[in-house]
């Protein structure tokens, strides 16, 4: 089975994984914005992983493609259904909407994984509804205006944002692009920034 690891597209997803358990090891610990940074790592990760997939597909055995599907779609799983519902419930300190907004993501990721693992892009390759990989930049993008809003008041917004989006995961009413391409990089250099700007947040004292 380690063998599977020597194709470069599931080495690329063993590397986010890698930073995935980073990102929940220091969240758990109170920094979830150095926790949230390494998360972003394995968002752009997952993508350059499929990139690589599709550039390299003449080189794939068919079974070591089939095994690369499954383990992408737990690395989606955990950065953007199981990160964010934990950051939820670390930051409302275990309230009942934290609850209930945790159980509605975790419900509607695992609905929308499991659908597109069977039905996968439309003919024009993009997602039905919202995919689950738009939760980690905006948990990233919310954690970085976090200072802008009262205490008391930005764990709500928190949860009623990933409560909205729950629900747009499992919409058949929007198409989304997929991140490909020139998208890549792109996605990349937002990453890259956001966990920098995660990091300077961090360690400039704000609390977590």
């Amino acid at each position: 089975m380690i063998g599977y690891l020597r194709d470069y597209a599931n080495a690329i997803t063993a590397l986010a994984y890698l930073f995935a358990v980073v990102g929940l090891f220091l969240a758990l610990n109170g920094r979830i914005e150095l926790g949230s940074a390494a998360m972003l790592w394995t968002w752009f990760l997952d993508h350059w992983d499929g990139h690589v997939a599709r550039i390299t597909s003449h080189l794939r055995h068919p079974g070591v493609a089939e095994f690369g599907k499954s383990f992408d779609g737990f690395a989606d799983l955990i950065h953007g259904v199981i990160f964010p519902a934990t950051v939820i419930m670390l930051i409302n300190q275990g309230t009942a909407l934290s609850l209930v907004a945790s159980i509605l993501l975790i419900l509607a990721g695992a609905i929308r994984l499991s659908y597109f693992e069977n039905v996968g892009l439309t003919a024009d390759a993009r997602f039905t509804g919202v995919p689950v990989s738009y939760d980690t930049p905006l948990l990233a993008i919310l954690l970085l205006a976090r200072p802008q809003f009262a205490d008391d008041v930005f764990p709500t917004i928190l949860a009623i944002a990933f409560m909205i989006l729950a629900l747009l995961h499992v919409t058949t009413s929007i198409r989304v692009p997929a991140i490909r391409g020139a998208a890549v990089p792109i996605a990349t250099g937002f990453a890259l920034a956001g966990s920098i700007a995660l990091v300077m947040i961090s360690q400039s004292g704000v609390q977590p």
